[in-house]
């Protein structure tokens, strides 16, 4: 068995059928069936759960001594499906106690039947059986151009608050020799404090808002901090870029190298990151697949619109943060507003409630090629109200990492009046029918048909 770790992704609008679909019916075990792509990244592979079949209840037949078993003419339409799409299969069924699960012998069985079944007719997926427990699971996969299978699975379900299943938090000691993050620990728990030293949060842009960010996650005890942003500091840097000198500006240092000294200077256990390439080139999508969530702080919609498909393409929560400053005319004042909106991916993205438009990003470039922009270098930016809407960024984050918060269903996004100093939340209203997310949620990366 390979120790290759495999991590599945459930988005939020699939975590109810899922578990609806494995709830024990008629006094046997029942079945869900995951159709899923996959990505590779430096430390694991993703498997990005697309969509969920159960079988019907006359599918199942008896079968004395077996926790459920189905005849193969129902499985028809499922693999049909998966082939006409490239999609994995990976079935799931649940064994409903507290403390950890493991498959069963017959399980077992059962797998080394299926998986290379599937694997023969969709061979560039992975496939699983995965048995999930009420706070546990485990499995077998069998990966693309593999043989053998592996059993480093856990199941990540996306939300508010990010679980995983197992939970390798849980029970772990936190290394703070120094005692640092005592105060913190009251609010986040021991568990929570263990979730941010195993977190990895990426930062898209690090001038006005991402340095205020990337300050922050340092002194939260991020373990991981990726910054991309492949410019370098200038004179208007030092009117809002954290951390920038007269002599960075001299030597115009990459705002990279700025990044890697104030996280050096608040907290070297915590690990930065740089990439001085742009999304959405290649170097820079790798790193980002190795994100646990990804807060961007661009300027432009173009620049948002690369990150949310990625985000949703790998089922990575986004934290979205936006400051917009405009003058009204002469004599008439200015009005002062900005966003952080955290899509979770099954919730909503930024297409779905119109933030983005095909008709924004038409009038961001006036209807020439995107290399065009028009306006974004000239924008106000307030360092002030730049760390107001980081700060709230990064409580998004400790949200999700820690659930430090009441969680309720509500759809909401932070609006700032930077008039007022306030910030409200708005509840959004998502298109059931965004062409966006059906296209790109948990699509994975591109895998390539042969002719």
């Amino acid at each position: 068995m390979r120790r290759e770790q495999v991590e599945i992704r459930v988005p939020a609008h699939l975590t109810e059928p899922l578990r609806a679909g494995v709830a024990s019916r008629r006094g046997r075990e029942s079945v869900a069936f995951a159709l899923a792509s996959h990505a590779v990244s430096r430390d694991r592979i993703l498997v990005l759960v697309r969509k969920i079949i159960t079988l019907p209840d006359e599918s199942y037949v008896r079968a004395p001594g077996h926790g459920a078993k189905w005849t193969g003419a129902s499985m028809l339409t499922l693999l049909n499906e998966a082939l006409a799409y490239d999609l994995g299969v990976v079935a799931f069924h649940a064994h409903p106690h507290a403390g950890p699960v493991a498959l069963s012998g017959d399980d077992r069985d059962s797998a080394s039947k299926l998986l290379p079944v599937f694997q023969n007719l969709i061979p560039a997926r992975p496939h699983g059986s995965i048995v999930l427990g009420q706070n546990h699971a485990a499995g077998v996969m069998l990966l693309p151009d593999r043989v053998d299978y592996t059993e480093a699975v856990k199941a990540r379900w996306l939300g508010k608050v990010i679980t995983d299943t197992p939970d390798e938090a849980v029970g772990e000691a936190v290394n703070d020799p120094d005692d640092l993050f005592h105060s913190q620990a009251l609010l986040t728990g021991t568990k929570g404090e263990a979730h941010l030293r195993r977190a990895t949060v990426a930062v898209v842009g690090l001038s006005g808002g991402g340095s205020h960010v990337v300050q922050q996650l340092a002194h939260l005890g991020i373990g991981r901090i990726i910054g991309i942003d492949d410019d370098r500091v200038d004179k208007r840097s030092r009117s809002r870029l954290i951390g920038v000198s007269a002599l960075d500006v001299l030597l115009r240092r990459r705002k990279t190298a700025l990044m890697a000294r104030l996280v050096r200077r608040i907290n070297r256990r915590v690990t930065f990151t740089g990439v001085t390439e742009p999304i959405p080139r290649q170097r820079a999508i790798e790193a980002l697949k190795e994100a646990d969530i990804v807060v961007g702080c661009v300027d432009s919609y173009h620049a948002r619109a690369d990150i949310q498909d990625l985000a949703s393409r790998y089922l990575i929560p986004y934290v979205d943060v936006g400051l917009l400053i405009q003058p009204l005319g002469e004599g008439q004042g200015v009005t002062i507003g900005g966003n952080v909106i955290t899509s979770i991916p099954g919730q909503f993205c930024l297409w779905c409630f119109g933030f983005l438009s095909d008709e924004k990003l038409a009038a961001e470039t006036g209807g020439r090629p995107r290399s065009y922009f028009h306006g974004t270098d000239r924008q106000a930016q307030v360092v002030s109200m730049n760390g107001v809407l980081a700060s709230q960024a990064v409580n998004e984050v400790l949200q999700l990492l820690t659930g430090f918060a009441p969680v309720d269903e509500t759809l909401a996004i932070k609006k700032f009046d930077g008039l007022e100093g306030t910030l409200a939340s708005w509840v959004v209203n998502p298109r059931i029918d965004c062409s966006k997310c059906s296209a790109t949620l948990g699509a994975g990366d591109i895998i390539w048909r042969q002719a």
